[in-house]
């Protein structure tokens, strides 16, 4: 039996479940930015908030608001306490 995988979030089988905010999102973009620490290139996603930089582990964030922001399924989706982690 394979194993089962939950979301972080709101504890819904992963794959059972698509965030309905999230139809006609589409496939995320590769944006390089510069390492704020080295000067190196770093490749974020468009759905990362953060990522480390390869050479020298300096985070590095991707100025993105979470769906918290703008999505009006997010409290649904993420839950009440997350949610409110999330909104600013």
């Amino acid at each position: 039996m394979a194993a089962r995988l939950f979301h972080p979030y709101n504890g819904r089988m992963i794959g059972q479940y698509k965030c309905p905010g999230s139809f006609g999102s589409g496939t995320p973009a590769i944006k390089i930015k510069k390492c704020p620490r080295c000067g190196g290139e770093v490749e974020l996603f468009s759905i990362d908030m953060k990522v480390d930089c390869p050479s020298c582990g300096q985070p590095v964030f991707n100025n993105v608001n979470s769906c918290a922001e703008y999505c009006k399924f997010a409290e649904q989706c993420l839950g009440t306490d997350m949610y409110n982690k999330l909104k600013k």
